[in-house]
């Protein structure tokens, strides 16, 4: 049932009684205009070709049950949504050229700030959250977005920004950089893919300051396709691998603090080129672990920068570390409660207390609260 509710057009005063009018109010509202939606239940797919706003009161959702986006956006005037939950779901098994998003930019210069994303099924009923395609740039702000295959992806010379987010249960990939993309991702907690927390494929990433923890595969997935970027005060904890590099990639990776892998903390293919620096790479199964693509190929790869590596069960394999390797234990503060804190000057995170601050937010997170 589709609960009855006002909308009020702000800059022109019009005000309709019912959801199904959105879509025509969204159609004839001035540019620049601000859509303020009241709490209650939404259910027609938007279609947003102009620079407008959509506002939504507390308890205003948008619930979508369809092959084709909740809310697709083609315009490159700004569009803003903001305050809005978004749950979706597919109404049958996606069928080529159709477009499973909840959020879908095509083309637009978007914001996205304080929405709730959320699938309503599993990977193959909900296998997009938000896409970004093209030339577009969206900056998502402040939202939680839980349960989709791929939850949010940056394609084809898309850009923006993921700051302060909560990425969660995805299916594959929490967040995807792809081909000619840039993308800066900070503050944001990325957890309990079943794949890959952060996957940047023939894309630029700068990652500063985010939560990567407990996915099942990779925290940060660097390839297949070649990257650029810097992964910088990052905390990766309780993935199979901490950080790991395919392809040509050029990287830099600074002072993040990488624990608890069960596979390897550091795992960089041989045909990489990586400045790697600063960082407490400490109680992983593996510590930093060399490869070469080329199937037989055995390789050493060498590791220039100062680091901390102390504690996992094989510090090394197919690695070498230079003479400068710290290898003291960082006697971190309190694990138990996300502070990651050392004495070892220079090494590990800048400011862990603004970590510990992400941590307390993703326990929250897994309480529901």
């Amino acid at each position: 049932m589709i609960h009855k509710t006002i909308f009020f057009l702000l800059l022109t005063a019009m005000a309709v009684s019912a959801a199904e009018d959105l879509q025509q109010q969204i159609d004839s509202a001035s540019a620049g205009s601000t859509i303020q939606l009241a709490a209650g239940t939404y259910r027609q797919p938007l279609r947003i070709k102009k620079g407008i706003s959509l506002k939504g009161e507390a308890g205003a959702v948008l619930e979508i049950t369809s092959n084709e986006p909740a809310i697709l956006i083609d315009s490159y005037k700004p569009v803003k949504i903001e305050g809005l939950t978004i749950k979706y779901i597919t109404e049958s098994k996606p069928k080529k050229g159709e477009m499973p998003y909840a959020v879908l930019v095509r083309a637009g210069n978007v914001t996205l700030q304080h929405c709730n994303v959320e699938a309503l099924g599993d990977g193959t009923q909900c296998p997009c959250g938000v896409g970004v395609q093209d030339k577009s740039k969206v900056t998502i702000e402040s939202c939680q977005l839980n349960g989709f295959e791929y939850t949010i992806q940056y394609w084809n010379g898309a850009s923006g920004n993921v700051d302060d987010c909560i990425v969660m249960n995805s299916g594959h990939c929490g967040i995807t950089i792809g081909n000619g993309s840039t993308v800066e991702l900070v503050r944001n907690i990325v957890t309990g893919s079943r794949y890959h927390g952060i996957r940047c494929t023939g894309g630029k990433i700068t990652a500063d300051s985010n939560l990567v923890i407990r996915n099942r595969n990779r925290g940060f997935y660097i390839g297949n396709r070649s990257a650029v970027g810097t992964l910088s005060n990052n905390l990766i904890v309780d993935n199979a691998s901490g950080i790991n590099v395919f392809a040509n990639s050029r990287l830099s990776i600074e002072n993040n603090v990488i624990v608890r892998s069960s596979y390897a903390g550091l795992a960089i293919v041989d045909t990489a080129k990586l400045e790697i620096e600063g960082n407490m790479i400490a109680d992983n199964e593996k510590g930093v672990v060399g490869f070469s693509e080329k199937k037989g190929k055995e390789v050493t790869v060498s590791v220039s920068g100062q680091n901390l590596v102390h504690g996992n069960k094989v510090e090394t394999q197919a690695a070498k570390l230079p003479s400068k390797t710290v290898k003291e234990d960082p006697k971190f503060k309190d694990t138990d409660s996300g502070l990651f804190k050392t004495d070892i000057k220079d090494l590990g995170l800048e400011d862990p207390e603004a970590l510990q601050k992400l941590w307390a937010k993703w326990q929250a997170a897994l309480d529901g609260h």
